[in-house]
């Protein structure tokens, strides 16, 4: 009997020690990583380039980096024989290859791209300057026209996961009331489809989360909550923007630059009539909104959004003497993955005051960051999630893991936030 009873505690003990060892193994492959950072700016100037993109050639896996131009980019040794592209809009993009950045990895990089000769295009000060480069045969109502009948063509239409990074910021009088980050791995059942409501075609779940202030966000729209509302409004998910209300907004082609390696139009937009059905904006209604919007000359993908959207002024909900003014700025970026467009990079940020109508005083001042970034994307032996991106955070309880931050790629945090 005792006999029996060590073989069997042996056969535990072995099993129990295999499972460690196999466990060890399967998380140093998950986690079998190096890392780089650095900087990019132009090589002129030396001036930082924000949210320039960094990804790599053979592989779904991507990065951006900040509006100060940092960036942190976690690569599996797989990729060793990989080649790491940086571009960004009006500049050339330049190739590293990966078995030379494993050598730097200790080291901070600092990358410079050489800038396009004669590109200018700001939307904070509202001026365009753009290439002197300039397409007359197509206009600007024909440019986007195409480049929504070529939706189907260039964005993908069968089934895709795609995990990102998303990081929610709220400050108020110069404090941090929300500041959280998760990596949330998203289903989309049908591809990249126009609809009324683009977060009804999307499913997620959060992989990990982790809060930077001591507070609770228990709204469910509020903090990582808010990811549904930024896929709500993306230009190519939803039919509330220029691309189906045109005649509802003067166009302006200012020229070609060049995004990724390839030429594409810049033009600049005024909504004449801003309702909720040309802005995705319904309460409050929108008072303004102006912008540019980047289309490939040769496949009409369009490649990058930004719009400027001011509020009209709406009362609070908590206090009728309270009232509220708000602007936002938002932009989307895309990415050509094996010939097809994905959703790279969004930003919202949104400024808003709070008045006093009895004192006719600035009460508070409100600001909100939210950054959204493709860390990869799969296209084979897709996962069907079934939860809806509109209830991602309900009833959700995920156990930090501090490793899983270690080795997965996320944006820098700026060290100051700015409207």
């Amino acid at each position: 009997m005792h006999s029996s009873r060590k073989i069997k505690q042996g056969i535990v003990i072995t099993f129990l020690l295999l499972q460690s060892v196999l466990y060890s193994q399967k998380t140093k492959n998950l986690y079998d990583t190096f890392s780089i950072f650095g900087t990019i700016r132009d090589s002129e100037s030396n001036a930082v380039i924000a949210n320039a993109d960094l990804y790599l050639l053979n592989c779904n896996k991507s990065v951006v980096a900040n509006s100060e131009g940092n960036f942190q980019f976690n690569i599996s040794k797989s990729s060793f024989n990989d080649k790491l592209i940086i571009s960004a809009l009006g500049y050339f993009s330049d190739t590293v290859m990966v078995s030379e950045l494993e050598k730097l990895q200790n080291k901070s990089l600092h990358i410079k791209l050489k800038k396009e000769a004669n590109v200018e295009v700001s939307l904070n000060e509202m001026v365009v300057a753009s290439s002197k480069k300039k397409s007359k045969s197509l206009s600007a109502t024909t440019i986007l026209k195409k480049a929504k009948e070529n939706i189907e063509n260039n964005y993908y239409q069968k089934p895709f996961n795609q995990k990102f990074f998303f990081r929610a910021q709220t400050i108020k009088d110069s404090i941090f009331t929300i500041n959280e980050e998760a990596s949330i791995n998203t289903y989309s059942p049908n591809g990249i489809k126009v609809s009324d409501d683009a977060a009804a075609n999307y499913f997620g779940e959060i992989l990990q989360l982790r809060k930077k202030v001591n507070s609770e966000t228990i709204e469910n729209w509020k903090g990582i909550g808010y990811f549904g509302i930024v896929i709500f409004r993306n230009i190519m998910l939803s039919n509330q923007n220029l691309l189906y209300q045109t005649k509802d907004f003067e166009l302006k082609k200012e020229g070609t630059t060049t995004y990724g390696g390839k030429n594409v139009y810049v033009i600049s937009f005024t909504n004449l009539n801003p309702t909720v059905f040309t802005s995705g904006f319904g309460n409050p209604a929108p008072k303004s909104a102006i912008g540019f919007i980047y289309v490939e000359t040769d496949s009409f993908a369009i490649v990058k959004f930004e719009q400027y959207v001011v509020l009209k002024r709406e009362r609070s909900n908590d206090n009728d003497d309270i009232v509220i003014e708000s602007s936002l700025k938002i932009t989307q970026t895309y990415k050509n993955v094996n010939g097809r467009y994905f959703i790279n990079y969004c930003n919202e940020k949104i400024e808003s005051n709070y008045f006093s109508m009895l004192s006719k005083t600035q009460i508070s001042i409100v600001n909100s960051n939210y950054d959204l970034m493709s860390e990869d994307i799969g296209t084979e032996n897709i996962l069907a999630i079934k939860r809806p991106i509109d209830r991602l955070k309900l009833d959700v309880k995920v156990i930090e893991d501090l490793e899983y931050w270690n080795n997965n790629n996320f944006i820098i945090e700026n060290k100051k936030m700015e409207f």
